[in-house]
């Protein structure tokens, strides 16, 4: 008989899928490891990253989050040209170990934790920078990302009355809009014919397109007063004017922030000035928002510890349901 002690946990995508926690589950674990680092108590080293093919790129992004004893390592790669293949943007697996021995607890396929802690995180922004009116939601870029977004504002924000969304892909388009109507069926929503319609009127705008070369659609002067942007997409989206005019500029990690800037080529033109981050904001450090009028960017890179607090959360899930195979060391 196999000692538990010398067995790890594996975790199939389709594992992950039956045992997946509710998203405001997510949110709070989120908000969570957010609080845990404005106080002090976890460790995440900036993720570097490897850049292969045309425009690929892998990272390795670990973290330890001390209080919910969340420990591990997740590695990524996203190949843009995988569109065109019909393949994932992204392939990712996640180890969790044990914080107590150092023993690996599981490895799991991670492309839907990557989802939902990316969705949740912009819930993190919106319960701290937008404004508690905020019924009018616009998307630009409709794949897993925006839809976990729209899933996990809908735990944090009054029912949307309205969605617009916009995506170079018409059928991304037709499954975001599916997925909105599933949330609401008297929800509002509107596909766009141009980037730049999905801000009109909205008060929170959530970007999460392909990163590439060109220029970002989105200009000055398109993001109304007490609207937020919350950018999952570095500045694919935005253009360095449009950044600037906002009133106040955060982001989900400075020191992540800070040492993506510093390695380049992205984020050069992002403001000097930086309120604060989500960990500062959850601890209660920096304030949110001030007034109703504030025009807010929150930029979000994504970063180690909420994988590894969502990761543990959908292992703890999987350990009470039986799910999964448990693989010899």
């Amino acid at each position: 008989m196999t000692d538990a002690s010398s067995t790890l946990l594996y975790l199939s995508g389709e594992d992950v899928a039956a045992v997946t926690p509710p998203m405001s589950a997510v949110v709070d674990a989120v908000e969570e490891a957010f609080r845990l680092r404005g106080l002090g108590r976890t460790e995440m080293p900036a993720k570097p990253s490897l850049h292969f093919g045309s425009s690929a790129f892998s990272q390795t992004m670990a973290a330890y989050v001390g209080g919910v004893e969340a420990l591990g390592v997740k590695w990524i790669c996203l190949v843009p040209e995988n569109r065109d293949r019909g393949l994932p943007l992204a392939h990712a697996v996640m180890v969790l170990s044990d914080t107590a021995t150092g023993r690996p607890l599981a490895l799991m396929e991670a492309g839907l934790i990557t989802a939902l802690r990316t969705g949740a995180s912009v819930a993190v922004a919106a319960r701290h920078l937008a404004r508690a009116d905020s019924g009018a939601l616009g998307f630009l870029g409709c794949g897993v990302q925006a839809r976990a977004a729209l899933e996990a504002l809908a735990t944090v924000l009054p029912t949307p009355a309205r969605v617009r969304c916009y995506d170079v892909q018409p059928a991304a388009r037709a499954e975001f809009a599916g997925a909105a109507f599933a949330l609401a069926a008297d929800l509002q929503i509107e596909t766009c014919d141009r980037p730049a319609d999905v801000v009109a009127g909205a008060a929170v705008v959530v970007s999460a397109i392909t990163m590439g070369e060109a220029a970002p659609p989105l200009g000055a002067g398109l993001l109304e007063p007490g609207a937020l942007a919350v950018a999952l997409d570095y500045d694919a989206a935005w253009t360095s004017a449009a950044i600037a005019e906002c009133d106040l500029f955060v982001c989900d990690d400075v020191p992540q922030l800070l040492a993506t800037r510093a390695a380049g080529p992205r984020l050069a033109g992002i403001p000097e000035q930086v309120h604060g981050d989500l960990a500062e904001l959850a601890a209660g450090v920096k304030p949110g928002r001030r007034r109703d009028d504030e025009r807010i960017f929150c930029m979000n890179l994504g970063v180690a510890i909420e994988d590894v607090v969502t990761a543990k959360l959908v292992y703890e899930h999987a350990v009470a349901a039986g799910v999964g195979r448990l693989l010899p060391l």
